[in-house]
């Protein structure tokens, strides 16, 4: 028998208030405002774009690395302590954007910068919602995760602001004002989970007498290894991040290209942001309610549109009201990097394989990542347009928009199998 201690709610509140600061301030001002710099960056550095985009991919490879290890390093040093490790690669890393005069140094930069979002970001709200939280876990990762949105409007309009060459034109005085929001951030954080983070109360107690586990313990992870759809899933998610990274970094550049008002683009882009925190708390709260199939479907179909709203962009009114509708329907797809993660690892694999499949999960998403942008960008110095890696990547989703349905069919048989044997041995007892 597994007899949990009682948690402390204030802790728990102080914990999830940490976590929605930590992912307002990381995600909305150093991830949300990416596609603000490369095209500013290259041109200072005299490089094309695509050499500068490599900074991303090395983002996300050293996040998919890091991911990997996560379940191990959480074990050994506990959240708090990679979180704070988190915040420090962070600011050493917008503080080398800054004052970065050679590509060397802009990858650099872009290694921490993936370490910092690794323990920040999705993986650690996974860890500690999971950890904290009894119910409705989808509705309050959703909620954490949400915070980004709030954090990416107020950032795009702030380093947006700094960039406009009507006020500064400076990208660096921009990643000075961010470094000093995530030093300010880094101490509020630490207060909250300091305050908040009582590591010997939420410990198990195990008893000698052991009854039948739930359904919902799931499978050693040893088992998941042996699962055809695992290892499908981690395709299906390295192909999903590419392709919503990939379109998310070039968006801005792609809309400026065409013709379309700068102005007018930080104004939709900020907005957006605002959607996202209401995309992120649904897509939480949705699960909850109907389950992960219809949940991840409709994530998936509105990043299928959104592929083909940025291929039809135009420099005339027309392409306005597009890019309008883009900000829309993007921020409806994002969910799928970042609240459905621990919630695909929870859903088709259940919990005692929960830490070490999410770290994977991620790290598929990650290192699509690292693709993603780059490749767009490839496509751009090739053909002098996106739109041929934009079609492709609109096909490419909606094959995964089909093959996640066989994935979760075969995980439900799979978790009803094992809960029929379960009853038949509870039966014969």
């Amino acid at each position: 028998m597994r007899i949990k201690l009682e948690k402390s709610k204030t802790g728990t509140y102080l914990t999830i208030i940490g976590c929605v600061i930590m992912v307002m301030i990381t995600l909305g001002f150093t991830s949300s405002t990416r596609s603000l710099f490369p095209d500013e960056i290259a041109k200072y550095l005299e490089v094309q774009r695509s050499l500068v985009t490599i900074s991303e991919s090395l983002r996300y490879v050293f996040t998919a690395v890091a991911n990997v290890f996560f379940g191990a390093l959480v074990v050994k040093f506990g959240p708090r302590k990679l979180i704070f490790v988190g915040f420090g690669s962070l600011i050493c890393s917008m503080t080398l954007f800054a004052v970065a005069e050679n590509l060397i140094l802009i990858y650099i930069a872009g290694a921490l910068h993936g370490i910092g979002l690794a323990f920040t970001t999705t993986t650690m709200v996974g860890y500690v919602v999971e950890k904290y939280c009894s119910a409705n876990k989808g509705t309050v990762m959703g909620a954490v995760l949400a915070s980004n949105g709030i954090g990416g409007a107020i950032a795009i309009q702030v380093v947006g602001r700094i960039i406009d060459p009507a006020v500064t034109g400076s990208y660096r005085a921009a990643y000075v004002t961010i470094v000093v929001v995530l030093t300010v951030a880094a101490v509020l954080v630490a207060v909250m989970l300091i305050s908040g983070m009582k590591p010997r109360t939420e410990l198990d107690v195990t008893v000698k007498e052991k009854k039948a586990e739930s359904p919902a313990e799931g499978m050693e992870f040893s088992e998941v290894l042996h699962k055809w759809y695992f290892w499908c899933m981690i395709v299906c998610l390295f192909i999903m991040g590419m392709v919503l990274t990939g379109t998310s970094a070039i968006s801005m550049m792609h809309f400026k290209d065409v013709g379309i008002n700068y102005s007018l683009l930080t104004t939709f882009s900020s907005a957006g942001s605002i959607l996202l925190v209401a995309a992120k708390f649904s897509s939480g709260f949705l699960y909850d309610k109907v389950g992960l199939r219809i949940t991840s479907s409709f994530c998936i179909a509105m990043s299928v549109m959104t592929t083909a709203l940025l291929a039809l962009a135009n420099g005339n009114t027309a392409g306005a009201v597009i890019a309008g509708c883009y900000y829309v329907v993007a921020n409806l797809a994002m969910p799928l990097e970042t609240v459905m993660l621990p919630l695909y690892a929870k859903d088709l694999f259940g919990d005692r394989a929960y830490t070490k499949t999410m770290g994977i999960f991620v790290s598929a998403c990650t290192a699509g990542h690292a693709l993603g942008a780059s490749l767009m960008n490839l496509c751009y110095d090739t053909f002098g347009t996106y739109v041929p890696a934009l079609t492709v990547a609109g096909v490419a989703m909606a094959v995964m928009l089909v093959t996640t349905q066989f994935i979760i069919s075969a995980a439900k048989r799979d978790a009803d199998a094992v809960n029929n044997s379960k009853s038949e041995a509870e039966a014969t007892v």
